[in-house]
């Protein structure tokens, strides 16, 4: 596992920031899935007690992501699909969309859930192109929506956020420290609180909170969460995440750990033009497709 928390750190940067709690709906789903008889026709029930998330929940399911012959059109037979195990992390992931986008219209929230999207998508492919298996995709897609999840509540707050992180990357400052110094917190740690909150696995939230910091979480001894965090960065990297965040055509960072990245996934880059393809026949626009 990577380092644990410094929660001094964490009680400095929810300075000023209100985390927010599960959603009723998510407890309830909780607890239908974890009561002794879980009953599909009441979870999707309690899905549909909000139109936005039953339809964005069917869109997902719909998605590249499970490669379906036929659309599904009901949520009850989207439950039956998934199975129990599964519902939970794809629920919550929409929820969570809805829950901290509520009434924001800005170009950047909506350029944030664009490129969280492209992410999820691209993360969850490369996973199962990789043979890592169903929890591993399922994983890489959760972690693909809620990674920047902290972006969302310092920019709330602050509206020269954007701005901000392309100056600080124009000036060869990295992210965090740009947060820090003009924000007094970083979205790593704000989403890393998010993601313990709402119950999110320790491999999950662990990632979320060093994924701008290499050192830390390559230094952990956990195979698993090195292979989700290479599966985030590669995604990343892949579907120009700066350039849809923030009109940036470089990324240092990738520059900077390709070879570790690459390396904990057993690829060289003469493989990412094959990727590239295979992520642009699925739909999920990319840098290396020709």
């Amino acid at each position: 596992m990577a380092k644990a928390i410094n929660m001094a750190e964490v009680e400095k940067a929810l300075s000023g920031f209100t985390i927010p709690p599960q959603p009723t709906v998510l407890l309830s789903i909780k607890a239908e899935i974890e009561s002794d008889d879980p009953n599909i026709k009441r979870i999707a029930e309690l899905i549909n007690q909000d139109l936005g998330i039953a339809g964005f929940t069917l869109k997902v399911v719909n998605s590249v992501y499970f490669g379906l012959r036929r659309k599904i059109s009901s949520v009850e037979h989207a439950c039956k699909f998934l199975g129990l195990n599964r519902v939970i992390k794809l629920v919550s992931s929409v929820v969570l969309r809805f829950t901290l986008s509520e009434g924001r219209t800005d170009r950047f929230t909506e350029n944030l859930w664009q490129s969280a999207g492209n992410v999820a998508n691209a993360a969850t492919l490369l996973a199962q192109q990789l043979r890592y298996g169903t929890d591993c995709a399922d994983d890489a897609y959760s972690l693909g929506l809620f990674h920047n999840a902290g972006m969302l509540l310092i920019s709330s707050q602050f509206k020269d956020y954007a701005k901000v992180l392309k100056q600080a990357h124009l000036a060869g400052y990295s992210m965090s420290d740009a947060e820090d110094q003009n924000f007094q917190t970083t979205h790593e740690l704000l989403g890393y609180m998010i993601a313990q909150s709402w119950g999110l696995a320790p491999e999950l939230t662990n990632v979320i909170a060093y994924h701008h910091s290499h050192a830390l979480i390559l230094a952990s001894d956990d195979l698993y969460e090195k292979r989700l965090f290479a599966l985030l960065k590669l995604a990343e990297h892949m579907t120009d995440e700066n350039k849809v965040l923030l009109d940036l055509d470089e990324d240092l960072e990738w520059e900077q750990h390709k070879a570790t990245i690459l390396d904990i996934l057993e690829l060289d880059e003469l493989t990412l033009h094959d990727l590239g393809d295979y992520l642009q026949q699925q739909g999920v626009p990319n840098r290396y497709h020709a």
